[in-house]
């Protein structure tokens, strides 16, 4: 079952780092109001794919396996994988609530205002930008430590 989980991890980081490296650098070189309108369009389109079960799915696994590796406790073993739950639940589950989410949500709201919509783009790409750096690299982490708990 970990095996599965690992393979979801490392997708929700591949997603993650496509969008740090080279997804957010594309939409910056458009023009202000293209880049934001073709974000706000992923944005419309990534929660109805596989994208929001994967994502709402392996939080609630991680959050079970706390649960689990305290139950079942073994030494070693349990502390990493509690230790990249919580990297995890943190580092992906919460930044994106707190941080990209409410992003989206006012670059959203600004698209029907061009003058609005073109000057709140540039701090969305910064910010929401950063933000899922964070989940990149806490996808990463949390990959790293569950493979290091079953060796």
């Amino acid at each position: 079952m970990i095996v599965l989980l690992m393979v979801i991890t490392g997708i929700m980081a591949g997603i993650y780092f496509a969008f740090s490296v080279f997804i957010m650098k594309s939409l910056s070189q458009l023009p202000n109001i293209e880049g934001a309108r073709a974000m706000n369009r992923i944005n419309d389109v990534i929660i109805k794919t596989v994208f929001l079960p994967l994502f709402l799915g392996s939080t609630f696994w991680y959050a079970g396996l706390i649960i689990w590796s305290f139950v079942n406790w073994q030494s070693g073993q349990s502390t990493l994988i509690i230790s990249a739950s919580l990297v995890y639940i943190v580092g992906m589950f919460l930044i994106t609530v707190i941080g990209n989410v409410p992003l989206n949500k006012k670059l959203k709201v600004s698209e029907n205002d061009e003058k609005e919509l073109s000057k709140t783009w540039p701090y969305y790409l910064q910010k929401w930008t950063q933000f899922n750096h964070l989940r990149t690299l806490s996808a990463m982490i949390s990959l790293a430590l569950l493979i290091l708990s079953q060796t």
